[in-house]
């Protein structure tokens, strides 16, 4: 894991000094969040999602390059994949574009990249916040996403300001989430 935050650091630094607007999401940013509230809440993660403007990524191409990067479409998904031959997609940097939808069927789009959904960190990596988060991890709502929220609610990070950010579609999937981890509780 701590492999993994240097190199969020390091991608987030040479974004965020190339002037590409970017945030770390996925598990990572849920593991930044629960830190917040608990050095127990913490959460292993192997892979490194970010979310960029897609006209930024010419920009970010010539950011990331002296990292060792080059941006490729492997599996239908975008990703910055390590030069070197044979580099599995695990040791990429994979690309959400802001202010699209990751999947069609998806209820809303990626979170728009601005100073709210953006929360710098003093480990000098730029994370989605928490209601942005939040948001993607409602509107894929797959297990994984649906136990990170349990996650989030245990730790009581999820506060009625973050709640009433929501859309109400969200906010009833929350509700559904709630009731689900009260069931599981007393089952």
């Amino acid at each position: 894991m701590q492999e993994l935050k240097e190199k969020a650091r390091s991608v987030s630094q040479a974004l965020s000094g190339s002037g590409v607007s970017h945030a770390v999401i996925g598990g990572l940013a849920l593991a930044a969040h629960l830190a917040k509230a608990s050095k127990l809440a913490e959460r292993n993660t192997q892979d490194l999602d970010i979310l960029l403007n897609r006209e930024d990524l010419e920009k970010a191409k010539e950011a990331l390059d002296p990292l060792g990067y080059r941006f490729r479409r492997v599996m239908k998904l975008h990703a910055f994949m390590p030069k070197r031959r044979g580099a599995h997609f695990v040791e990429g940097v994979h690309v959400i574009w802001a202010g699209e939808k990751v999947r069609d069927e998806y209820l809303h789009p990626a979170p728009a990249l601005g100073p709210a959904a953006m929360a710098p960190e003093p480990d000098g990596v730029c994370y989605l916040s928490l209601t942005g988060l939040l948001t993607m991890k409602l509107t894929s709502f797959r297990h994984k996403d649906i136990t990170h929220v349990q996650d989030l609610l245990y730790w009581k990070l999820i506060t009625k300001k973050v709640e009433a950010a929501l859309p109400p579609d969200l906010r009833e999937r929350l509700e559904q989430v709630k009731e689900e981890t009260k069931r599981e509780q007393l089952g």
